[in-house]
Parts: structure tokens; C-alpha cells; sequence
């Protein structure tokens, strides 16, 4: 199992345009690694510069502690399975998972078939390969195109958006199949999506991209918890975080949130927001951290009712909060009036799970209550999470 290392890398086109700046990661050996970030982010520029299809402008990219930088992509001991499946149609199943083991080794033809054949159990297609392409589904042919990498025997995979031209239903299948397979050989991969979700259900550990920066890297479960910037806090999660503009206050008992709602906090939060030097923020709900009611009670916030979308085991509200719904608005800033450039996320409508028929059709106005212990502070200006403050770490704005 072969560890891969990027140390300082970077990739500029054309003198002056960045894709990549100063990346730096290690992957273990046997690690399932996905890139992901939205488009422009430098994911598949990082992967193209792993298999030496680009030519890294700076920094060091290792494979198995050896230094790759100017090694031929012929002897890097990898293997690609792209979004395209670049099938040859005049050859069948089994000529084509062949062809690049037949040009890149001195192999005997028995031993190529032998790891062909064990591929294709592998993958599920043993009936398939006197097959040609164009009698296979895209399905098949996502199969046949991987079974093709698997034949390599690499050190490393590579995985450059193999889904993107699947159905749903048979995407999320695939996601298992490549899952599984990798576990079974123990090969380290690299993945690259812009499918958060992909990344989410695939990984052992995510790496998310903006801008050509790595703006986190972790787990599923500890960047969908503990996100380090508003644009993980945003990025990752399906439906997206809620983000409300907000201003601290301090009072003799702790302080409060005010702008787009208004909250009191305790005294121990208001001590590390005054500590962090936090002023304007941007507080991050999840939709499963909102209960919803038809009653308004103490410390709970008045929506409009936009549409309830039924989900099968959960409906998803949609409200609107603001001025029109008599909740106060003031002291931050629009966006356009301080000249400041776009969020880096599209902001969605705002969310909350309810149960399946719990909002009758006809309501107007909800009453939102905010799981405070299980939501986000990011400072307006950086981006940064109140959790990561006291690492004082520079990271790329936000918002």
C-alpha cells in the first residue's frame, strides 16, 4: 500500500492564473481519499498533476516516499478510471480491460487473461466479456472501465468523476460497488466530485477544495460537525446549512444574537465570541436542528410558511424569515453595499425537517426553534468557525 504526499504544491497556468496554492496533504496507504469542491476548485487539476498528466509549477508530489514531479506517467504505478469510459468499440470486454497491461508490460498473454478474468469476478461481469461496448449499459461499461484499472494491479487509483454519467438509482450503486472493491484490495485511491453527498457516503477522509485552497480535511462525520469555515459549513450537508446574519451583544448575563433573529446566549459562548474577537456573524443551523410548531413559546422565532416538500419518512419546510415576517433586521450590512464579492455557495431557501403532514397545507406562520448547542458561529469577515478560533489559522474568505 503506497502512501501519496503533497508538499507545497502549486499549479499556475499562463503566468498569472492559480489553480492550485500551496496544497498540502498526506494520504495513507489504503486510504480512500475524495477531493471535493465546486467547480474551478482545483480537484481535478490536483489528481491530472498526481498522474502526470500536468506539470506541477511548484512543490513535491511523492508516491510510496519516492518523488514523482518529473517521473513519465508510464512508470508511476497507477491506474485512471475516468468519467468518460474511453472503451475502444471494435474490441471486446476482454481485449479491452487487456489492452493496457498488453502495452505496458512484457506480461505473457496467459497471465494478462488470468487477471482479466479475476477483474471481471471482481466486478460482476464475467458473462460479459465477449461482449463489444456498445452491447453493454453505461453501467456495464463503468464496470468494464474499472475492471480495466483493476487489471493494472496499481499502487494507486484514481477516480476522475467515474459516476457523473450514471442515473441516480445506479449511481448510488456504483458508490457501494467501488467501496467495496477498494476495501478488498487495499489500494490507496484519490476520488475527485463535486457531489458532496458522493463525498460524504464514499470516504475515509474528505478534503475540500475552493478557490485551488484546502479549506479542510477530515472524516465525513467530523467536517459535517465540526466544519471550519463557512464555506464547509455551506458545502458539505444535503440540504444545506441554514445561515443567518447576525450581530453579538453583550448583557449581565451572558449576551445576544441579533440581526435576522434574535436569541440570547449563555455566558460561557458569550465569553468565547468576546475572546475570538467575533463582532458581525453568520450563524449556521443544520434543517434537522429546527423544530418546528404551530404555538409560539419563549425563545422561539416566527416564519412565513413558503412550501412543505414530502420526503417519505420526513417533510422539508420551507420559511422565510425578515422584516415582512416582523422579525428585526438591522446593523449588518447588504453585501453590495460594502462592494464585497458574492458567497463562494449559492445561498439556498432557508430549511427544517418536520414530521410527514405536522404543518397542515393552509398554514401560514411557524414558530422555529434553534438547537443553539448544535450550531455554528463564523466570524462575517473571515469565515472562521468560533470552534477553530483559538488556532488562529488564516483561512480563504467565506463570505
Amino acid at each position: 500500500m503506497s502512501s501519496i504526499e503533497f508538499e507545497g504544491v502549486r499549479k499556475v497556468y499562463d503566468g498569472d492564473v492559480v489553480a492550485v496554492e500551496d496544497f498540502d496533504l498526506e494520504i495513507e496507504g489504503g486510504e480512500f481519499l475524495t477531493l471535493v469542491g465546486p467547480s474551478g476548485s482545483g480537484k481535478s487539476t490536483l489528481l491530472r498533476m498526481v498522474a502526470g498528466l500536468e506539470e506541477i509549477t511548484g512543490g513535491t508530489i511523492s508516491i510510496g516516499g519516492e518523488r514523482v514531479n518529473k517521473l513519465p506517467p508510464r512508470h508511476r504505478d497507477i491506474a485512471m478510471v475516468f468519467q468518460s469510459y474511453a472503451l475502444y468499440p471494435h474490441l471486446s470486454v476482454r481485449e479491452n480491460m487487456a489492452f493496457g497491461l498488453k502495452r505496458s508490460t512484457d506480461l505473457p498473454d496467459d497471465e494478462i487473461y488470468d487477471r482479466v478474468e479475476e477483474a471481471a469476478e471482481l466486478m460482476g461481469i464475467p458473462e460479459l466479456l465477449d461482449d463489444r461496448p456498445k452491447q453493454l449499459s453505461g453501467g456495464q461499461q463503468q464496470r468494464v472501465a474499472t475492471g480495466r484499472a483493476i487489471v493494472r494491479q496499481p499502487a494507486v487509483f484514481l477516480f476522475d468523476e467515474p459516476l457523473s454519467n450514471l442515473d441516480a438509482k445506479l449511481r448510488k450503486h456504483m458508490r457501494t460497488e467501488l467501496q467495496r472493491i477498494q476495501q478488498e484490495l487495499e489500494t490507496t485511491a484519490i476520488y475527485v466530485t463535486h457531489d458532496q453527498e458522493e463525498a460524504m457516503t464514499m470516504s475515509d477522509r474528505i478534503a475540500i477544495l475552493n478557490h485551488g485552497e484546502l479549506q479542510q480535511v477530515g472524516t465525513p462525520r467530523e467536517v459535517y460537525n465540526r466544519p471550519r469555515n463557512l464555506f464547509v459549513g455551506q458545502f458539505i450537508g444535503s440540504p444545506s446549512m441554514n445561515v443567518f446574519d447576525i450581530e453579538y451583544e453583550p448583557t449581565d448575563d451572558g449576551g445576544r444574537l441579533v440581526g435576522d433573529i434574535d436569541l440570547p446566549i449563555d455566558s460561557e459562548r458569550a465569553e468565547r465570541i468576546e475572546a475570538a474577537g467575533f463582532n458581525r456573524m453568520k450563524l449556521g443551523v443544520r434543517p434537522e436542528d429546527i423544530s418546528v410548531s404551530e404555538t409560539r413559546t419563549e425563545g422561539t422565532i416566527s416564519a412565513g410558511v413558503d412550501i412543505v416538500e414530502p420526503l417519505g419518512a420526513r417533510d422539508l419546510l420551507y420559511f422565510d424569515i425578515g422584516e415582512d415576517d416582523g422579525i428585526v433586521n438591522e446593523g449588518i450590512p447588504d453585501p453590495d453595499e460594502e462592494g464585497e464579492a458574492a458567497p463562494d455557495v449559492e445561498v439556498e431557501e432557508r430549511k427544517a425537517f418536520i414530521e410527514p403532514e405536522a404543518i397542515p397545507q393552509d398554514t401560514a406562520e411557524v414558530f422555529l426553534d434553534l438547537n443553539l448547542d448544535q450550531a455554528h458561529l463564523f466570524d462575517a469577515d473571515s469565515g472562521l468557525s468560533l470552534a477553530y478560533a483559538d488556532e488562529r489559522r488564516e483561512v480563504a474568505p467565506s463570505a
